[in-house]
């Protein structure tokens, strides 16, 4: 238990996930815990109001952990005024021989040490905790009850829809109109969709150039002026788009944007990203990272795709994607003329991770119920194969087969509380905490 990890520890204590049948501080004092207290983020002491009972007295105040007792003087809260309204100092382990520390007022603080409180399940959690592993869980997944495992699934894939709206919301500029707002958040997520995960804050700024051009003025309605007009007409062009006023938005080769458009965009952008020379360019060669990409994710690839879907979402207002079915408009608009089409799964990764994310807001923000259904319908019925390595991690740490192997939210658990060993949030780790 020296091993133990402060931060599951508190976890421990915020939760009272420890015995309190015979719980005596290290002076031989009953000691019952009635609240923990509210975890304090700033100076003084770990927990504050909390409540205990000790021999028969009710107080309340500041609680304070430690892995091991001493830590009290080796800290320097002996001389922390801060530090004199604790009443109580949680402990792993006593290594001052029962002795209760004191604060800078001269008050004797009770010590408790939990080290024969935790249940003895958590002997396991802590090897398991820092064994070199990606799965803290692996091998301890059996001892969940399906129907739990389930219910832990789930939370998972609420916790990652959550995540996605707030990334979504993130690239949501709050000072235009709500439909030309709307469809700019979607461009920049199509861009940093496709800059996954290596390059996506280049592709962002690109999106913003798109967003600034004349070419986005002219296919959204919003140009201020006539000049790309004029230069369209200088280089005999047809018209940029047509517009169709069949309530449904329509995709077919006569409203087909023309190639000369889709061309000088892509190439505008490239040389913005520095991949052709020019003296236009906002970023250099070396801002991106070419490690590991296979040749269809490559930047030079990534870029004109990218180019060309922001021409085909600029001609669709928020009323469209109203209109007809998320699912149809995204199938039609990515399958690009120019430019290479994205693969399956990036296109499917794009569609779950920002189409659908953003038609749930733009439903939330209207009051638009069904189309939030729709939205949470698409989420649900997502299958998008894992990587295999990452399905085989999952196997051979004993995870059952299922839906959870072919969701986005498995891979997000995996990167930023597996790996980074914040399994005190998961509820598979709750789970066995109790148990």
């Amino acid at each position: 238990m020296d091993i133990i990890r402060e931060d599951f520890f508190h976890f421990l204590w915020q939760n009272l996930h420890f015995s309190q049948c015979g719980l005596q501080t290290t002076c031989g004092k009953d000691i019952r815990i009635i609240h923990p207290g509210y975890r304090n983020d700033g100076d003084g002491a770990d927990y504050r109001l909390s409540r205990i009972r000790l021999g028969g007295m009710l107080f309340c105040g500041d609680v304070e952990l430690h892995k091991s007792a001493s830590e009290w003087y080796r800290h320097g809260h002996q001389r922390d005024s801060r530090y004199e309204r604790v009443i109580l100092h949680v402990v792993i382990r006593d290594d001052l021989n029962r002795r209760n520390v004191l604060a800078s007022d001269g008050n004797r603080i009770p010590t408790v040490e939990m080290h024969s409180s935790l249940p003895a399940s958590l002997n396991r959690l802590w090897r398991a905790w820092h064994r070199p592993i990606e799965l803290t869980c692996s091998g301890l997944i059996a001892d969940v009850p399906r129907s739990k495992f389930d219910a832990v699934m789930r939370s998972w894939d609420g916790q990652y829809f959550r995540y996605r709206l707030d990334r979504m919301l993130a690239l949501f500029p709050s000072d235009l109109p709500i439909n030309t707002a709307w469809q700019q958040m979607l461009i920049r997520g199509v861009f940093q969709g496709l800059g996954y995960h290596k390059n996506q804050e280049n592709m962002l700024r690109l999106a913003n150039v798109f967003l600034a051009s004349e070419w986005y003025s002219e296919l959204s309605g919003n140009s201020t002026s006539e000049s790309m007009a004029r230069r369209l007409q200088k280089q005999n062009q047809h018209p940029v788009y047509k517009r169709d006023i069949d309530p449904c938005p329509d995709f077919s080769q006569d409203a087909a944007l023309k190639p000369a458009l889709i061309h000088s965009t892509g190439r505008h952008l490239l040389e913005m990203a520095g991949l052709i020379s020019s003296s236009k360019n906002i970023l250099c060669r070396s801002d991106w990272d070419f490690s590991g990409s296979r040749p269809a994710n490559q930047p030079s690839v990534r870029v004109p795709q990218a180019a060309e879907l922001a021409l085909r979402l600029a001609r669709l207002s928020a009323a469209d994607w109203l209109r007809m079915p998320a699912a149809v408009i995204w199938q039609r608009t990515s399958l690009l003329q120019e430019s290479p089409v994205p693969g399956r799964d990036r296109r499917e990764t794009i569609f779950q991770n920002v189409i659908v994310p953003s038609a749930y807001l733009l439903g939330h923000w209207i009051h638009d119920k069904k189309a939030c259904r729709q939205a949470r319908e698409y989420w649900t019925q997502q299958r998008i194969p894992l990587p295999e390595k990452v399905q085989t991690l999952f196997e051979n740490g004993g995870f059952p087969p299922g839906a959870h192997l072919n969701r986005l939210a498995t891979l997000h658990q995996l990167k930023y509380y597996c790996r980074a060993k914040r399994c005190y949030e998961c509820g598979v780790m709750k789970y066995l905490a109790q148990t």
